[in-house]
């Protein structure tokens, strides 16, 4: 991830059994989005304050989402119930 003001970050991928790769991708922008919701940064003033810590963690979340994703048939995103019972 690359962010306007200099910043690139990334996190590695999850380990999983791979089952479908169908909306693996659409997970990712789906929990970048609701983990910059929840972090209130939906703005760019707001995305700014993440800082290195904050992106990776969020970046990581992404990642995690997607490996649920993954380990699943057809296009099953988790909920984010399912991602807090994982200790995301």
């Amino acid at each position: 991830m690359f962010t306007r003001g200099g910043g690139e970050y990334a996190v590695p991928g999850e380990r999983v059994r791979v089952v479908d790769t169908i909306g693996a991708g659409d997970t990712v922008n789906a929990a970048l989005l609701h983990g910059l919701a929840e972090r209130g940064a939906l703005s760019g003033k707001g995305m700014d304050a993440l800082g290195a810590e904050g992106w990776t963690g969020l970046l990581g979340f992404a990642a995690r989402a997607a490996a649920v994703t993954c380990s699943r048939a057809g296009a099953e995103p988790p909920y984010a119930h399912e991602l807090e019972q994982r200790g995301v």
